[in-house]
């Protein structure tokens, strides 16, 4: 084959590169600067390569832990499923949620308070087998019970509270059994 308009390739290349202002003629002249431009360059080059490289590191790491104990599906139907796991447990926890305030009404209504007295109601009588006792609720609604022991019988009373004022006048052994029983702070 010919070379074109008879030129022959060598000529052609002597062409290019003695062309003034031509872009050969600026790379022979300042080779340094170009070698240098293209070190720089390429170091770039590594160090963007690095961090793409960690980052896809990291990348694999999420997205393993994210597959990790699932049938291997792709990634969308993965988070799916775990939307829809997250959904039931919201689900879940409103009605716990629930299920804590209803308890929680109920819990002040149990009787959560205890007052315990032991006395001797007769000098006769020791060991202090006597006593006096109160339970209440968080409203002090409740009862105090008292049994007073001697050689021939045992007597029991029970005396309601409302709002923590007793149906009948409390002894001074109720009365402390009720004072112990409103110390109290149920957790």
């Amino acid at each position: 084959m010919m070379p074109a308009m008879g030129h022959s390739p060598a000529t052609r290349k002597e062409t290019l590169s003695d062309m003034p202002g031509s872009w050969m003629n600026a790379i022979t002249s300042h080779h340094a600067e170009v070698d240098t431009a293209l070190v720089l360059a390429v170091v770039v080059m590594v160090a963007l390569m690095s961090a793409l490289y960690v980052r896809v590191g990291r990348l694999h790491r999420l997205y393993l832990r994210l597959t990790r104990n699932t049938s291997g599906g792709n990634i969308e139907e993965i988070l799916v499923g775990y939307m829809d796991t997250v959904r039931q447990v919201e689900q879940r926890l409103t009605r716990l949620e629930q299920r804590v305030d209803e308890l929680a009404q109920v819990q002040r209504t149990c009787l959560q308070r205890i007052g315990l007295v032991r006395f001797d109601a007769f000098e006769e009588v020791g060991g202090k087998q006597s006593f006096a006792v109160a339970l209440t609720n968080a409203q002090e609604d409740g009862v105090v019970l008292s049994s007073v022991y001697s050689r021939r019988d045992v007597r029991i009373y029970a005396k309601s509270l409302h709002a923590g004022k007793p149906s009948h006048p409390l002894t001074d052994e109720e009365q402390q059994a009720l004072a112990q029983a409103r110390a109290q702070r149920p957790e």
